[in-house]
């Protein structure tokens, strides 16, 4: 289950963000995932769940944004929606050669208290 080593990895990183911008608590992480990423959203979410305990991320809402697929065929240039990674193109039936888009994870955002105040920003 890699989703447990990426959920690790996500409180790290957010762990250090938050200790970074002297955040009392992280309120909200935002993920986007994509379709063909090779990443079970609902598996990571679980995950999330346990390697969040005991963290300033505890108590945390996680928001999931799965994000489409998209392809460029080789053969034809056609642009095609991806639903997995071995999409055929819709005109010509040929694999697509390049993945555009869906294929990444990333962290969009944090809400985070400062104790004072609550501050959202995004992660790049």
């Amino acid at each position: 289950m890699h989703e447990l080593t990426l959920a690790m990895t996500i409180v790290d990183m957010v762990v250090e963000e938050a200790e970074r911008s002297n955040a009392g608590t992280v309120q909200e992480i935002e993920l986007e995932v994509g379709v063909l990423s090779g990443v079970n959203a609902d598996a990571l979410e679980f995950a999330l769940s346990l390697a969040m305990r005991n963290t300033v991320l505890e108590n945390a809402f996680v928001l999931i944004v799965q994000t489409k697929g998209s392809g460029r065929c080789n053969q034809c240039d056609r642009v095609f929606a991806m639903t997995e990674i071995w999409t055929t193109c819709p005109g010509c039936n040929m694999p697509a050669g390049e993945i555009l888009s869906g294929d990444a994870m990333r962290i969009v955002s944090l809400v985070v208290n400062d104790q004072e105040e609550i501050d959202s920003f995004a992660l790049k």
